[in-house]
């Protein structure tokens, strides 16, 4: 962690984000618990590629910057409403509320500042700011070769089978299981009176 590295709105956001982070803890958590998890995000974007040279942000850093100090801000702002009523009954708690958002505020102000000091682009994603590089020119383009015969047409389906000749549903008049040239081959249903054994 080098602070000679940093520029003046990086240190502003530091001193801001580190205000933030103890105005929390001063304040018990009143509403300014929001300061913690800004002043942590604020920290990250600073120092991460101190620590981690390889690592790439998700977007420009006075982007992320912006982002974060936006909503420290934001929060802060609606942390100072929430609790303008308890000004005299809780002294000491509401000064820590006080120092955690003016370090929200601070932090605000120099991520706008660093993001004005960008161009002001509004930057996300893992587009960096340093262009990748370009690949080599070609001297000449490569030869076209001529393009594919087009594929012979699709050959007609096989003509249907022939529609069946009986219904398919057994008809109301013929008991299941029985066919019409069953029954009068053998004579249907009925047993012949010879086979009964009776006279």
């Amino acid at each position: 962690m080098d602070f000679a590295k940093l520029s003046s709105n990086e240190k502003l956001a530091v001193y801001g984000a580190v205000a933030a982070i103890i105005g929390a803890f001063l304040s018990f958590g009143g509403g300014g618990s929001f300061g913690i998890l800004t002043g942590l995000a604020m920290l990250v974007i600073i120092f991460l590629p101190q620590f981690s040279p390889s690592t790439r942000l998700p977007g420009s850093k006075g982007s992320l910057m912006l982002v974060v100090g936006g909503l420290a801000a934001l929060g802060a702002l609606l942390a100072l409403l929430a609790w303008l009523p308890y000004l005299g009954l809780f002294g000491g708690v509401f000064i820590g509320l006080l120092i955690g958002i003016a370090g929200q505020l601070l932090m605000g102000w120099a991520a706008w500042r660093e993001f004005q000091s960008e161009g002001g682009k509004f930057n996300l994603g893992m587009a960096s700011s340093a262009s990748a590089p370009s690949p080599p020119a070609q001297s000449a383009p490569p030869p076209m070769t001529p393009p594919p015969p087009p594929a012979e047409p699709m050959q007609p389906p096989p003509p249907m089978a022939p529609p069946m000749g009986e219904p398919m549903e057994p008809r109301m008049s013929e008991p299941m299981g029985e066919s019409p040239e069953g029954s009068a081959e053998t004579g249907g249903d009925k047993p012949s009176e010879g086979s009964m054994g009776g006279g």
